[in-house]
């Protein structure tokens, strides 16, 4: 079994890139990551806790780090339930994985998101998996998956 590293969570389902982004203004002091889950707070977007019940959008750059909220806008896809999106699945992947309901969790060293089986979460269900040689196959870890936000979990759907 190999072990892969986290990447960003990034579209797998061309009709998100078709949409395209949306520009929002950030919350103060936002250092989040490309790919980090978002929510929207008073206005303004922020990065998600670390394994959100509600999930909003997508980052798709780093953080501005602004001084004030709304200081600095970011770009972000957001987060319908008809969208596929392709992740990094933490526990060694099995097919049986396929169907299933995982949490989303962030990584407290790297800032990466990611599934997980430890999480109870189940904001995301696993589709299928990305098997090529760079991007993990059946039994790595780090595997790349493609989910899908459950409606239950995404706000203001």
């Amino acid at each position: 079994m190999a072990a892969g590293s986290y990447r960003a969570i990034e579209p797998f389902d061309q009709t998100i890139i078709d949409r395209g982004t949306i520009e929002l203004p950030e919350k103060a002091s936002m250092t989040f990551k490309a790919g980090a889950i978002c929510i929207l707070n008073g206005g303004y977007v922020e990065e998600a806790g670390a394994a959100p019940s509600t999930v909003k959008y997508i980052a798709y750059e780093d953080g501005h780090n602004g001084a004030l909220d709304g200081s600095k806008n970011g770009r972000f896809w957001p987060i319908t339930a008809d969208v596929l999106w392709e992740i990094s699945f933490l526990e060694a992947i099995a097919v049986s994985n396929n169907g299933g309901n995982f949490g989303v969790v962030k990584d407290a060293t790297t800032g990466a998101w990611y599934l997980s089986t430890a999480d109870t979460g189940d904001q995301m269900t696993l589709e299928g998996v990305v098997e090529t040689p760079d991007l993990g196959a059946i039994g790595d870890t780090k595997a790349r998956v493609i989910g899908r936000f459950q409606t239950a979990n995404i706000a203001g759907a």
